[in-house]
């Protein structure tokens, strides 16, 4: 009886131990959370996409719009405090600590601004902000986040990027219908040599609102460079297309048409695809870059897809939904099939639209 239990009790320690280190390295492995910013409701979602946890909430201050993790720590994220009843003191660029979530700094803007979509520059370690209400570009130095000078704009500009190689930075006008381009190689910044604008199409005029008869006018949104360094891309809302354009010839050389109103859109790693948001539906439409055509459309993306971010490793298309500014919602969709793997419906949430995506350890998922 001894001898039995000996062999019965050995193999189950021995299964038992070599379980363990595996149910740790389980716990550990970090989560991809998506940090999903609800401009009318003032709060961030935090929604767990690799767990079955209900999303939590966040509160980091008023009109929360864009964000992206800090360039040089992945447990920070910054993000723009929109300010979009034009106060005095609304406007910021929020520091917000992901490891004890609170916010560790708000970096304020002279007058009543509306700081919007922002890029990093690796090679001078600044962040380019757009301030729609200012009508400038604001530099920052990214280490301190202190304001070091800024660029004109034109009327309402809303998102910014930069060329591959470094020099170029563009800003989209959306009420002038151009784009301000930057030699960020003139020292100078002067006006003459350093900046020149590049028209869309037909203005509309700072009076104009988005759903009034457009008569023809542009409309341009979001903007990101293809891998040549001369060449971006452009989502025109009202026209209704994605545009390419040759900063260096100064013209639109392309016109990608779609079936729905683009914003905001992500293009992957390759820059050879694009996944945009029309905002006046239900769908985002797949672009074969090199194409230059829709190669596919996701679809069943309820309550006007607005925003997205690529998570390329787990081959998902993350989705924010403005829900006619009175509710929120995320999509996941696999970037293989194009199909619907979750939805998160954000209850109590209003106008989900920035997406920020961070890995976490698993411990740190429900905030602890």
């Amino acid at each position: 009886m001894e001898n039995m239990k000996k062999t019965v009790l050995l193999p189950l320690l021995l299964l038992l131990s070599a379980c363990q280190p595996l149910a740790a390295a389980a716990a550990d492995k970090p989560h991809l959370l998506a940090y999903v910013q609800n401009i009318m409701s003032h709060s961030v979602s935090v929604i767990d996409l690799d767990g079955d946890r209900e999303p939590r909430r966040l509160e980091l201050g008023r009109y929360p719009l864009f964000s992206a993790l800090h360039p040089s720590d992945p447990e920070k994220l910054l993000v723009t405090l929109h300010n979009y009843e034009r106060s005095a003191d609304d406007d910021a660029l929020a520091l917000f600590d992901l490891r004890s979530e609170r916010v560790l700094k708000r970096i304020p803007f002279p007058g009543p601004g509306m700081p919007s979509g922002f890029v990093h520059d690796a090679r001078r370690n600044r962040i380019y902000i757009a301030d729609e209400n200012r009508h400038r570009v604001d530099a920052l130095d990214a280490a301190t986040l202190e304001p070091v000078f800024e660029f004109p704009a034109a009327l309402i500009p809303v998102h910014v990027d930069i060329s591959p190689d470094g020099r170029w930075l563009a800003v989209t006008n959306r009420k002038s219908a151009d784009l301000y381009v930057y030699d960020l190689e003139d020292a100078g910044r002067d006006a003459k040599s350093g900046i020149f604008t590049v028209q869309l199409g037909k203005s509309p005029g700072a009076a104009w609102e988005s759903g009034a008869a457009d008569d023809g006018v542009s409309h341009p949104l979001d903007i990101h460079f293809a891998a040549e360094a001369n060449l971006c891309y452009v989502s025109d809302m009202q026209a209704r297309q994605l545009l390419v354009v040759d900063i260096l010839e100064r013209e639109v050389v392309g016109r990608i048409p779609l079936g729905g109103s683009p914003f905001d859109f992500a293009l992957d790693r390759a820059r050879r695809r694009a996944y945009v948001c029309l905002v006046d539906g239900e769908t985002v439409a797949v672009i074969d870059l090199a194409a230059r055509k829709v190669a596919a459309e996701i679809a069943g993306l309820r309550l006007n897809p607005i925003h997205c971010a690529l998570d390329e490793e787990g081959g998902r298309l993350v989705v924010s939904c403005w829900g006619g500014a009175r509710e929120g919602g995320v999509y996941v969709v696999d970037t293989r099939s194009l199909k619907v793997l979750r939805h998160f419906p954000l209850k109590g949430e209003a106008a989900s639209i920035g997406i920020t995506l961070a890995r976490l350890p698993e411990d740190r998922v429900q905030g602890r």
